[in-house]
């Protein structure tokens, strides 16, 4: 089966995926991938952001593009429009090489359409302070650059009146046996075990 794990910034996602991970699905790491497509479409990215974003080495220097695109959904989806389809692309390909369980870590999972790869899709929430605090903690911004980038995700909240598959929320804002639980009870109910 193929899981779509959606959710805001810092929310918990790869707290879950982890989860998933030890229970045998194969992750795929959608930021990850976007990693790679940026050092791929470097030039593409300089191209349309201009040389600013660009390291002395040629490589991206993903602060800086963060700085123009996050707060500006105009300069956000000309990104995306370069770097989405490559990384969908890739997407396909991990689960065309990994037959079975899979799961697919994507913070804009609906935005990329890669939810019509999956059979169901678990969205993790957290409360927005939580999600402040564990971003100026794990990525060094500003709590203004955690700000902008959750608003640039306003439409994965969206996401869960999606009628086209079976979408399954995990709040993580408890501890960590209480996110295990959950998943857990998530889990048996997309094998169809009993909740």
């Amino acid at each position: 089966m193929v899981v779509g794990l959606t959710g805001r910034y810092c929310a918990g996602k790869d707290m879950v995926a982890r989860l998933f991970a030890a229970r045998g699905y194969r992750v795929v790491d959608v930021d990850a991938l976007g990693h790679e497509a940026l050092a791929d479409k470097a030039a593409e990215v300089a191209a349309a952001f201009g040389p600013s974003v660009l390291r002395p080495d040629g490589s991206v220097d993903r602060r800086a593009l963060g700085r123009l695109v996050f707060g500006d959904r105009r300069a956000l989806a000309r990104l995306e429009a370069i770097l989405h389809p490559a990384m969908v692309e890739r997407v396909k390909e991990f689960i065309r090489d990994n037959p079975g369980d899979v799961l697919v870590n994507a913070a804009v999972l609906h935005r990329m359409g890669l939810h019509s790869l999956c059979g169901a899709v678990v969205c993790v929430t957290a409360p927005l302070f939580l999600r402040l605090c564990r971003a100026v903690r794990r990525d060094g911004i500003t709590v203004r650059g955690a700000l902008a980038r959750i608003s640039s995700q306003g439409d994965v909240g969206a996401q869960l009146n999606d009628p086209a598959v079976d979408t399954y929320t995990v709040r993580n804002g408890g501890t960590a046996r209480s996110l295990e639980r959950r998943v857990e009870w998530i889990l048996r109910r997309m094998k169809g075990g009993e909740g």
